[in-house]
């Protein structure tokens, strides 16, 4: 049984390749181009065609002007060297009157108000003088040519119909092999345009044939310049989605297993309140479970900020922001922390400038300092600061802790690693914040040796302005 019209029009399962749809696209395809192309013929013929015209006309006008003239002064002439008053007889042939220019001729002596003219031929009107005319005859328009010969007046005439109808034949004759030809080109651009299209249908067959889940580029062999930029495009989109996508699932995974364990902290610091038979071993294993509480909501929110800073954020809104006064901000914040553990906090501070997200690069800075105050020992010492390096705008962040192995120093980036040895609690989440945003702006971050010689350094430069341009990437 065939389908009928509606289930034609049933969306289809992902993967299919409905022949239906492709052969009218490819159809729409080609009908708009052949017709475009053969209008174009056909205005470029009927334009040709009609300047054709219009230039033959001109010059028949004058060639058959030249020919009235020189009948009608002929014949005058032919009469003024005559012996003998001409009598035109009935069959008198003018030589040069040839019968597709459609000639008539007629004399009017007017010493005896008599008029001659051919059996058949139309009655023109007498001249006013000698010259060219232009009478009207029977609703038709005449060109006429007048001359005076003794007694007679010879007037030589030509329907202005024959002039355009010369002139359109020429014409004619320059549109007609277009018109010939016309079937042959329409039937040659319908096949090159197919062949010009088969490369577009063989992608299109290839992308209905993937599966939902496949991100693997599309074939750019033997694709024609024109659609090789857009399945670059496309290819290009594929791996940004691949990434992304990777990184949602590779973020999914890891928050999972990282927030397993201090939620199976908090359910066995419940069950210890629970049986709990003291007063004070309960209020012990609520102190336990309020600081429990405490880490997982520092790892839920580190989580979220991550999160926030998603793959295109490099495309959001900038403005100019001076680290400067990033700096001081911090380092005015940091200090009741820093005072906690008799850490000093200081901002050595010049000028710099950065194109970027304020909030962004507030919470980079801050990171930094909150490691660095979790991780030096009491009576420690961290400087902020910030400098111009030529084009490039530079902040660091220095402390005299213990410091980060060489060999760990590119690994504590990644989301979730903390250095061996720590003693220091933390969700490992901040440092790979720190890492996207400079990402985001396209700066770059270093680990250096700290202060004194000892210690951190992470040196974070930024191109001045313009951070967010790829260009800078």
């Amino acid at each position: 049984m065939r389908d009928s019209p509606s289930a034609r029009l049933l969306p289809l399962p992902p993967g299919s390749w409905d022949g239906t749809t492709r052969e009218f696209a490819m159809t729409s395809i080609r009908r708009k181009l052949l017709l475009t192309l053969l209008g174009a013929l056909l205005a470029a013929g009927f334009t040709t065609a009609a300047a054709t015209f219009f230039s033959a006309q001109a010059e028949f006008n004058e060639f058959l002007d030249t020919h009235l003239k020189e009948t009608a002064e002929s014949l005058g002439e032919s009469v003024r060297n005559s012996a003998f008053p001409i009598n035109p007889s009935p069959h008198m042939t003018i030589v040069g009157d040839a019968e597709s220019y459609q000639i008539v001729i007629q004399v009017y002596d007017s010493a005896t108000n008599s008029v001659w003219h051919r059996e058949g031929s139309p009655s023109l009107p007498l001249p006013e003088g000698p010259g060219f005319g232009l009478e009207q005859v029977d609703g038709k328009s005449w060109r006429t040519y007048a001359v005076a010969a003794g007694p007679l007046i010879i007037t030589v005439g030509q329907d202005t119909a024959v002039r355009t109808n010369l002139a359109a034949t020429a014409a004619f004759r320059v549109l007609q092999p277009l018109c010939l030809l016309l079937p042959f080109i329409a039937i040659a651009v319908w096949i090159v345009v197919g062949e010009g299209l088969a490369p577009l249908e063989r992608t299109a067959r290839s992308v209905a044939r993937r599966s939902p889940t496949s991100l693997t580029p599309i074939s750019t062999k033997g694709l024609p310049s024109e659609l090789l930029g857009l399945v670059s495009a496309i290819n290009q989109l594929l791996e940004r989605l691949e990434q992304s996508l990777s990184a949602q699932q590779r973020f999914a995974s890891d928050a999972a297993h990282e927030l397993r364990t201090p939620l199976t902290a908090l359910k066995l610091q419940v069950q210890l309140a629970q049986r709990a038979k003291t007063p004070e071993a309960r209020e012990k294993c609520f102190v336990r479970l309020n600081e429990g509480i405490n880490r997982a909501t520092r790892l839920v929110q580190q989580l979220l900020t991550l999160a926030r800073l998603d793959p295109d954020a490099s495309k959001k809104p900038m403005s100019t922001l001076r680290l400067e006064a990033i700096a001081q901000s911090v380092t005015e914040d940091m200090q009741p922390i820093a005072a906690q553990k008799n850490i000093t906090v200081e901002a050595r501070t010049e000028p710099a400038h950065l194109d970027g997200m304020e909030d962004a690069v507030r919470l980079m800075v801050a990171n930094l300092t909150d490691n660095a105050i979790r991780y030096t020992p009491e009576g420690g010492r961290i400087e902020i600061r910030t400098h111009s390096e030529g084009d490039r705008s530079v902040i660091e962040v220095c402390d005299n802790g213990p410091g980060i192995n060489p060999e760990e120093r590119q690994r504590v980036f990644d989301r979730f690693y903390r250095a061996l040895g720590t003693k220091t609690s933390g969700t490992g989440l901040g440092l790979a914040i720190v890492k996207r945003i400079v990402d985001i702006h396209h700066g770059r971050i270093t680990i250096e040796d700290g202060l004194e010689g000892r210690g951190t350094t992470f040196r974070i430069d930024f191109p001045t302005l313009g951070a967010s341009s790829p260009d800078n990437a």
